[in-house]
């Protein structure tokens, strides 16, 4: 008597830890170049506000004497994203897909405005990922006292190679600029406070700046209106003898020498 022929209806234990096996192996492989994707994708995001905000500014400059915007020291109203408003028409732009700080306010909360009082708590919350410096802004006083040396726009010899914007540190207490003159050890101004608040000089980087949001790196907004992406130590050195304090971040920049 012939058996007839049945037809296998499962796996055997081998086949399912072949198959488990493969893919466990697919999926290290892709998941590395899904997560390539979304660090690509938020950087080109980020990238986009950041040309977006350095045409801001020109466009600020031009309707307001060749200045840069202001910050918001000593006054809270002061501060740059409020001026730039009627140019930007939006708050999207403000915030970096790079930015993972929690002082951000809960959705629906509505933005301080000009005249908000100063103990308003809305002045607590981050409400810019990115900084402006403060070589620009009017708040740098030079060695021989001039105040605002560089917060004309025109003023900036190689507008190309100083950079105007950068993303804040995720852990950086609300605030909308950074100030590079109290980078180093030594730094240009001497202020043992603001220099340990600005600079980690044990690593000889800025604490100011989320300098690597994107992979080894981040996206720095220029002078001219141009964005592109940079890495710390090609954007800051030190040549004090010179009188170029900080690369790409200092207006007086001349190229890199050393």
């Amino acid at each position: 008597m012939v058996t007839p022929f049945r037809a296998r209806t499962g796996f055997t234990l081998i086949e399912l830890l072949v198959v488990i096996a493969i893919i466990a192996i697919l999926a290290a492989i892709l998941f590395p170049v899904f997560s390539q994707a979304k660090t690509a994708a938020k950087k080109t995001v980020d990238l986009s506000n950041l040309r977006q905000l350095g045409t801001v500014f020109l466009l600020y400059g031009n309707d307001n004497d060749d200045q840069f915007p202001l910050v918001s020291f000593p006054s809270p109203g002061s501060t740059w994203p409020l001026r730039c408003q009627p140019y930007a028409k939006s708050w999207d732009i403000f915030r970096s897909p790079g930015d993972q700080s929690g002082l951000w306010p809960a959705s629906g909360t509505q933005p301080p405005q000009l005249d908000t009082p100063p103990e308003d708590p809305r002045w607590k919350n981050r409400w810019t990922s990115y900084l402006i410096s403060a070589y620009l802004s009017g708040l740098y006083a030079g060695p021989d006292g001039s105040q605002g040396s560089f917060a004309n726009q025109s003023s900036i010899s190689s507008p190309s190679q100083v950079i105007d914007l950068a993303l804040a540190q995720d852990s950086l207490p609300p605030r909308d600029h950074f100030m590079p003159f109290y980078w180093g050890q030594p730094s240009e101004q001497l202020n043992p406070f603001l220099q340990n608040m600005t600079f980690d000089s044990a690593l000889d980087i800025t604490r100011e700046l989320k300098l690597k949001a994107f992979a080894d790196g981040g996206n720095y907004a220029y002078v001219d209106g141009h964005a592109k992406f940079g890495r710390w130590n090609q954007l800051w050195w030190r040549d004090i003898p010179n009188g170029v304090f900080s690369g790409n971040f200092d207006p007086r920049n001349v190229g890199r020498r050393g």
